[in-house]
């Protein structure tokens, strides 16, 4: 009679068994998977091509190790499917769509790694996501996001590490991300802004401060130690490498070394971030090890504990209910935007190749400025040989209607191993939008690099403006196929000015032409 009126009441939520909870959690990761494999190919892609998000790979697994060392804890607590879940699944998958639908990965990756842990929070209920919810937002690491912040940690790098340096005595002068000494020049190169260390180093120390502490005030403070810390780790970093190749006459740390030495460098850092965790972390005693949960919320072998067959059932079948309605419609109606995506109908698209400096594909690689864009539908490289100055390479490239991104962070208008950005340089031209900038080798070789995008009806300098007329043009039904046309040449700082105007000037003369080579049906 007891166990009657517990169960028959439907007042008390079911507690299901390891094996029950896991099939529940693998049912909902296989279908978010299926459902939003689109998003997570182009994810996978990033991390495996690009060295900042290298550690994204690890990210989803470990947020699942994560939660299976919170088994005990998830299992004392009674899975109820929560509805009111589903309001934020809502806004997330229109997010989805809309990332679909202008191929914008930003919004595509934000939102279907939020939508994980809140259909994971929709399934097991409030109580028991509680339970494993560091887990469940150490899932948005895996967000390929944070490229933004390296032209303002090369800025810091610098300034601070140019005052280091007078600290030390050492004369310097400092133009934009050059820093020269008596004895050489040094570049804050992109791969010397540290961005990769910082996020490494952000999702360590947010592991770290979950796994080793528990007073909240603990944990924001080592995970803010963990965010300056690489900055400022890294500012030592770039004075330390100039400091020795001053000291040793250009000898040391000048070449491959000064990476070796960086590595070498940040693992002593790593070391020391976890020794001021060590420092910080809270000393338990034995008491303080036992069970995260009292004994009251607790499943025990009474009778009046036990939950019938049938009331599971109920639990389950509204969940899986509930689950399978948000995957159905999340894949109708991404299904419904990939059928309205404009297609290319198997049309080829290819450029004249008329112009008699068109570089053939086998003589890209021995261009010394070459644009790193992925997989577009058609490119080529033109050279041309002004009357006087130095040659100018002129790089287009065409991505049809969802056959590619135009606009995406892989695609870039050099090899950052090879090349970096110095400085932007203001240009003004309402009627022919282009952006300039200057870009350096690691031995001071210079270029100036002008691009713009190019649409169905216009032109764009910037990716923003682009891509939100790309995802307009989709909404609206048009086609949003697009190009983009990049022209560098290289210079020399003390002629910097006279050969900028003269690089705009064949722009300027040429604006409409290149265009027209990347727009399609012209």
């Amino acid at each position: 009679m007891q166990e009657q009126s517990v169960t028959g009441s439907g007042h008390r939520p079911p507690y299901l068994s390891f094996s029950a909870v896991t099939a529940l959690m693998a049912a909902v990761l296989v279908g978010w998977a299926l459902v939003f494999y689109r998003g997570l190919s182009s994810a996978v892609t990033i991390w495996y091509n690009s060295d900042i998000f290298n550690h994204c790979m690890f990210v989803l697994p470990g947020a699942f190790y994560l939660m299976y060392l919170k088994r005990d804890s998830l299992l004392n607590r009674p899975i109820k499917p929560n509805l009111w879940a589903l309001i934020l699944v809502v806004p997330l998958v229109a997010l989805y769509a809309v990332g679909l639908a202008g191929d914008v990965q930003l919004f595509m990756h934000a939102a279907m790694f939020a939508l994980l842990p809140v259909l994971y929070w929709f399934v097991l209920g409030t109580r028991a996501a509680r339970t494993i919810l560091f887990p469940l937002v150490f899932i948005l690491f895996c967000i390929p996001l944070g490229e933004e912040l390296v032209p303002y940690l090369q800025q810091i790098a610098a300034t601070f590490s140019v005052q280091l340096l007078e600290l030390s005595g050492v004369p310097v002068y400092r133009s934009g991300l050059y820093i020269e000494i008596p004895k050489g020049r040094f570049l804050v190169a992109e791969a010397c802004s540290g961005i990769s260390f910082f996020i490494a180093s952000l999702v360590i120390g947010s592991l770290y401060a979950y796994l080793n502490m528990q007073a909240v005030w603990r944990r924001a403070t080592f995970v803010l130690l963990s965010i300056l810390f690489p900055v400022a780790a890294n500012i030592v970093r770039v004075y330390g490498i100039i400091m020795i190749a001053h000291m040793s006459d250009m000898k040391y740390a000048v070449g491959a070394d000064h990476l070796i030495y960086g590595w070498f460098f940040f693992a002593f850092v790593i070391i020391c971030l976890l020794a001021l965790g060590e420092f910080i972390r809270e000393r338990s005693s034995a008491s303080d090890d036992k069970a995260d949960v009292s004994a009251s919320e607790c499943v025990t072998n009474s009778a009046s504990d036990k939950v019938s067959t049938g009331t599971l059932r109920h639990y389950a079948r509204s969940g899986m209910a509930g689950l399978t309605l948000v995957f159905v419609f999340a894949a109708v109606w991404f299904q419904f935007i990939a059928q309205a995506l404009p297609s290319s109908s198997g049309t080829e698209y290819h450029f004249d190749r008329g112009n008699q400096y068109v570089v053939e594909s086998n003589a890209v690689e021995r261009l010394p400025w070459q644009a790193k864009y992925r997989r577009p539908a058609t490119e080529r490289y033109l050279v041309i040989n002004p009357v006087t100055g130095a040659d100018i390479t002129v790089y287009q490239a065409f991505y049809a209607a969802g056959q590619g991104e135009l606009i995406s962070s892989i695609n870039r208008f050099y090899d950052q191993d090879n090349w970096t950005k110095v400085e932007d340089i203001p240009v003004s031209t309402p009627d022919s939008p282009y952006a300039m900038e200057i870009i350096s080798s690691p031995t001071g070789q210079l270029r100036l690099l002008a691009y713009w995008y190019v649409l169905e009806k216009t032109t764009f300098a910037s990716q923003r403006d682009t891509k939100i007329a790309q995802i307009a043009s989709t909404l609206a039904g048009e086609a949003s196929h697009g190009g983009v046309v990049a022209v560098s040449v290289e210079v020399e700082r003390r002629q910097l000015a006279a050969q900028q105007q003269r690089l705009s000037q064949f722009i300027t003369d040429h604006y409409q032409q290149f265009s027209k080579d990347v727009r399609l049906g012209d």
